[in-house]
């Protein structure tokens, strides 16, 4: 059985030639032909979730494991509308997605209809491209159908960004056949590889050789074996640091892997890089953009295949729209390595100092933010996993601390937002076989609750809130706590009860405050075979004083 509409016919046939497998629907009426069509042919994974903002972040988690489109299918209305934030945050962290918005017939638009509203191009801002299907079932209507899918297909592809189909129907809705009848032929769109002339290669090669202080800086990636080694090629060139975050992925212990921590020892000229080249995406250390936007370097390379320049230190001179693996394959024939300069040691020395530094502080901290991060570290240390970060105060701590080769990070850096990560991770858990461990705080937790609202819910989703009864970063970031207004209005400080949250749900749930009991919940959390919530309760602590002070002990 599928939906006797020929236009849904034509879609799920071209999704299923381009190997779309992954529906998320929000429960609604007017999509009942799309939820009919796919429901009926048994190649699709379907889920349906009830709140679409914890729904559309779900689909974003699926895509961030898998690389490929999700669909994200909902109703008419202000359900389209709830899909917003998540659409943004994978617009920026260039996540594929598809949304299929039903819609009302176009000539009851502001006429008064139920549920309707001006819904092509809704997203127009945070999305690579709209489409609005014809309302017609004429052969003319259904081949523009086929070609506007297949090229909404590609563009999601190509550019790894969210695509908007907008799909207007009539009623009735409910109409079913016993078997498709209409397709399209799929469309295929060959990906081509770019690199460099030999003229700017050379002259990009000129400046780089002519420089004693170079440094790459690493941004939020997926994966990457045959990057991660050209880079450690190139890292043994004594003229250059590299720098990575936990979300670049990328691994290596002569890496400047802790950039906040080891900036903490950073205070002369002598540090400073006449030219960086950025890769990736966004970059999580405030204090390295500071230091970097006030003492520029003379060249700044951005090397990304995108069609957009991130100048996130006001100095860009280069910008190398290329996959930065291409890119570093053709820049390092031929490499001629400097022999002369002692930048790398320079910023390695003060690494190893700070890691040092860190290490006997840690030894000897109190029950803490700070401390339970510690503890996680430790314990995740020997498991392959997917680890997500909750925005803003846990990714942050994650960065203080040795990336894990057998850990795989992920966050919402987008556009860095509190209001996802939990149906993030969530989604990202639904489709990976190792464990998935949320990392998040209680305000993101409680803000994304509902993504506990799922019939489905993976055995392999860990949360481990981190409790410290507000909005901690407020406390720790300049500004708000010489205000009057920091616990209200900031910090938002809180009670509310994460067990009967979790009990409301059905999850399993445990509360500590002390080490002693942290490590062993931590362990069981990681052994156990169901969905866990581990409460780590530090709402009584000077957090954000004793982060003060390891800073403090770091410069040492």
């Amino acid at each position: 059985m599928t939906s006797g509409s020929y236009r849904v016919q034509v879609a799920v046939d071209l999704l299923k030639k381009h190997e779309i497998e992954n529906i998320i629907f929000s429960p609604g009426s007017r999509n009942a032909p799309l939820v009919i069509g796919f429901n009926g042919d048994e190649y699709f994974h379907t889920k349906s979730l009830v709140d679409e903002r914890s729904a559309a972040f779900f689909a974003l988690g699926m895509a961030q494991q898998i690389r490929k489109p999700v669909v994200l299918c909902s109703t008419s209305g202000s359900s389209v509308l709830n899909y917003a934030p998540a659409i943004a945050e994978a617009f920026y962290q260039k996540i594929p997605l598809i949304i299929i918005t039903a819609d009302r017939p176009p000539e009851w638009i502001d006429h008064g209809e139920g549920q309707s509203m001006r819904q092509y191009k809704v997203y127009e801002n945070y999305i690579a491209e709209s489409f609005n299907l014809p309302m017609l079932d004429h052969p003319d209507a259904l081949w523009q159908t086929g070609v506007m899918i297949n090229e909404a297909v590609h563009i999601s592809n190509q550019q790894s960004k969210p695509v908007h189909i907008n799909f207007p129907f009539r009623e009735p809705l409910y109409e079913t056949v016993n078997k498709a009848t209409k397709s399209q032929k799929k469309i295929i769109h060959h990906q081509t590889h770019q690199l460099l002339n030999k003229d700017e290669m050379l002259g990009l090669k000129k400046s780089w050789y002519n420089s004693n202080k170079k440094m790459i800086i690493c941004g939020s990636m997926n994966s990457n074996k045959e990057l991660n080694h050209l880079l450690r090629e190139i890292n043994k060139d004594s003229s250059v640091s590299i720098l990575t975050e936990t979300t670049s992925n990328l691994y290596d212990d002569l890496f400047i892997g802790c950039i906040d921590r080891t900036l903490e020892r950073v205070n002369d000229h002598s540090f400073y890089p006449e030219i960086v080249i950025t890769i990736g995406n966004s970059i999580i250390s405030k204090k390295l953009k500071k230091i970097l936007r006030k003492n520029k370097p003379i060249e700044h390379w951005h090397i990304e295949k995108t069609n957009r320049a991130q100048d996130i230190f006001t100095s860009l001179t280069n910008f190398i729209p290329i996959e930065p693996d291409l890119f570093f394959s053709d820049f390092m024939m031929n490499y001629q390595k400097k022999g002369n300069s002692n930048f790398s040691n320079l910023w390695y020395n003060e690494f190893k100092k700070g890691e040092e530094n860190h290490k006997n502080y840690l030894s000897n901290c109190r029950w803490s933010d700070l401390k339970v991060h510690e503890l996680i570290q430790e314990k995740i240390s020997t498991q392959k996993l997917n680890l997500q970060m909750g925005n803003s105060t846990s990714v942050r701590y994650v960065q203080l601390f040795k990336h894990l080769e057998m850990v795989k990070y992920n966050s919402n850096r987008g556009i860095s937002g509190i209001d996802g990560s939990s149906s993030t991770a969530s989604g990202a858990a639904s489709i990976n076989k190792e464990n998935t461990v949320l990392l998040t705080g209680d305000l993101g937790f409680i803000y994304d609750q509902n993504a506990l609202w799922n019939n489905n819910l993976s055995k392999k989703l860990k949360i481990i809130v981190i409790n410290n009864q507000g909005g901690g970063i407020f406390k720790i970031i300049p500004g708000p706590s010489k205000t009057p207004y920091l616990n209200e209005f900031f910090e938002t400080s809180h009670n509310l009860n994460i067990e009967k949250i979790s009990s409301g749900f059905g999850v399993n749930y445990k509360k500590v405050d002390n080490i002693k009991e942290a490590e062993s919940a931590i362990e069981d959390l990681l052994a156990s075979n169901h969905s866990e919530i581990l409460e780590l309760f530090t709402g009584n602590v000077n957090n954000e004083e004793i982060l003060f002070e390891y800073f403090d002990n770091i410069k040492k």
